[in-house]
């Protein structure tokens, strides 16, 4: 795929994919941030771009927030019905976003987040696996942790801040990597939620550009690149954070 998107498109009609690089790689991609695509011809691959970033990590940075506040407040807050509450989180694990859409497309449309990036982010968030795996960092704390903070005179917010937060980095990049994954790669909820082309992801826009052109296959090499760049990046957090989880397990 990635030698394909450096052919030009004659050689890729007439003769398949390429296995080897070509020379019109900067002229493809050039091509493909600038070509403006759609009905209207207002949206580019630069756009797409930019919109399938504030999605991905919005849903990232939501998914990661919120299961570290909800799995927080279960453990260290010693609320009667935790147990209760930890079963019913995951139970939604049982209804995904797509057995849900008319329901969830009727409640987004009637607090008018139609076209918005809040209504693309905030139904694809994924509180569940994120509050399972911070609830089992949090037991493998010692409780001392605690009563070191309470001698100290801090209150929940600082306890959260000086012990939760440093002692979550690593756990908290790998549900972020992760929810980035699967917020990035979102394709049926953006297309039903956003019919204005300027909300276009990049996953959605593959199709407004042949694939079977160099522009196109530089395009689908785009789709991939944020991603991959990610996991990369933070791959020791994420690593070590599969461990981790692994033994408090």
């Amino acid at each position: 795929m990635m030698s394909s998107s450096t052919q030009p498109t004659s050689d890729l009609v007439t003769e398949g994919l390429k296995f080897w690089p070509g020379r019109h790689g900067p002229e493809n991609f050039r091509t493909v941030l600038t070509l403006q695509a759609g009905f209207t011809d207002q949206i580019t691959a630069a756009d797409m771009l930019r919109n399938s970033l504030i999605v991905a990590s919005g849903i990232a940075g939501a998914t990661t927030l919120l299961s570290l506040l909800a799995a927080y407040g279960l453990v260290w807050f010693r609320l009667r019905l935790a147990g209760a509450f930890l079963w019913i989180t995951l139970a939604t694990l049982l209804l995904p976003l797509e057995s849900r859409f008319i329901t969830t497309f009727q409640v987004t449309s009637a607090l008018g987040l139609i076209n918005t990036y809040t209504g693309m982010i905030l139904p694809a968030v994924m509180v569940a696996v994120g509050t399972l795996f911070f609830r089992q960092l949090f037991l493998s704390f010692p409780g001392e942790y605690l009563e070191a903070a309470r001698l100290d005179g801090a209150g929940p917010w600082r306890f959260f801040s000086d012990f939760i937060l440093p002692l979550s980095r690593e756990r908290g990049g790998a549900i972020f990597v992760v929810s980035f994954m699967i917020g990035w790669n979102q394709y049926l909820w953006p297309l039903l939620i956003s019919t204005d082309e300027s909300h276009y992801t990049l996953v959605r826009g593959i199709r407004l550009i042949g694939q079977e052109s160099g522009p196109g296959m530089a395009l689908v090499v785009l789709t991939i690149l944020p991603p991959l760049l990610l996991v990369i990046i933070f791959q020791r957090w994420f690593l070590r954070a599969l461990s981790d989880q692994k033994e408090s397990f």
